[in-house]
């Protein structure tokens, strides 16, 4: 079942923007790209605060592109932030508009919570083949996407009120369900509830990766050794963002708070696992629709054997 994320609702927006890590992340990142001689392009610019660090950056001028009505609450901001002058908003989907020129920077936000999952990147290589200069830059340029691991003792407790018979009702099933869905913004799984070394899943290079790859099944098969006896329910997984530079905006487990969090998604049981037990994992992210993406992950154990429904997904 599709976990929606409406981006007309404002909360949502101001869940991002509250977020520090995030903000300081990319303003950072453009304050060492943006040169005086620069045109920006941001894709899918929300409220326009990205746009706003370009151009205090020195952009000569920015293209702020978003398709929603919130590019009418980003115009307000930017005039009144004294910067209309630098920076253009488009209310248009990207693949529509018209700009007046190429660009030498592309930003946009289109970081899921283990990178690719929103699948809003082939929406920027498309930007990128028919709007950034030879040369140019993309913020961000890389994005590893990571799993683990791990016990969630919240996801726990949640999954046992509903085997508990509450008010006397049977609804187990509502935990059977829950034990194949992905649960996000899981802040409190961290580097200690994690039962073997993370593993990357994938690497995806913006600058690089066509068009068909983006939009193409992103699969891994890991084999992890835990690295110490413990209780194991669940995966862990998480991002790092490389913006350029020495600037990198991660999720991880060992990492401050962001709105992310870490993805988690339920191996169907809590498991006693040993020192140096093996556990396999397949897992899988289908893309689907521009800001929707389906997850399946099966997991091998020794004397357990795990796989979900196929039927959990994040829109945007």
């Amino acid at each position: 079942m599709p976990l929606e994320i409406n981006y007309y609702d404002i909360s949502v927006h101001t869940l991002m923007l509250r977020d520090s890590i995030r903000c300081e992340a990319f303003r950072r990142a453009l304050t060492e790209t943006v040169t005086p001689d620069s045109a920006v392009l941001d894709v899918g610019a929300g409220t326009g605060l990205l746009s706003i660090f370009a151009a205090q950056a020195g952009a000569r001028v920015v293209y702020a592109v978003e398709r929603t009505k919130t590019a009418e609450l980003a115009q307000r901001i930017i005039s009144e932030n004294d910067l209309a002058d630098r920076i253009r908003v488009f209310q248009d989907d990207i693949d529509k508009a018209e700009l007046p020129e190429q660009v030498d920077v592309i930003v946009s936000e289109w970081l899921g919570g283990y990178g690719v999952d929103e699948n809003l990147l082939p929406v920027i290589v498309r930007a990128r083949d028919r709007w950034l200069k030879s040369g140019g830059k993309l913020i961000p340029d890389t994005v590893t996407s990571w799993i683990a691991p791990a016990y969630d003792d919240m996801l726990e407790q949640d999954l046992h009120f509903w085997k508990q018979h509450p008010y006397g009702v049977n609804l187990s099933a509502i935990s059977d369900t829950l034990s194949r869905q992905l649960h996000c913004c899981r802040n409190n799984v961290k580097e200690e509830h994690l039962l073997a070394d993370p593993q990357q899943m994938w690497e995806t290079d913006s600058a690089s990766i066509t068009l068909e790859q983006s939009t193409d099944v992103f699969e891994a098969d890991l084999h992890f050794t835990c690295r110490k006896a413990g209780r194991c329910n669940a995966l862990a997984a998480w991002f790092d963002a490389h913006l350029g530079g020495d600037n990198v905006l991660s999720n991880r487990p060992s990492d401050e708070y962001t709105h992310w969090g870490r993805w988690v998604f339920p191996l169907g049981a809590c498991l006693d696992v040993e020192e140096g037990a093996s556990i396999g994992v397949h897992f899988q992210m289908k893309p689907e629709s521009a800001g929707q993406s389906k997850a399946s992950w099966h997991v091998n154990t020794e004397g357990y054997s795990f796989s979900s429904e196929d039927m959990t997904g994040l829109t945007r």
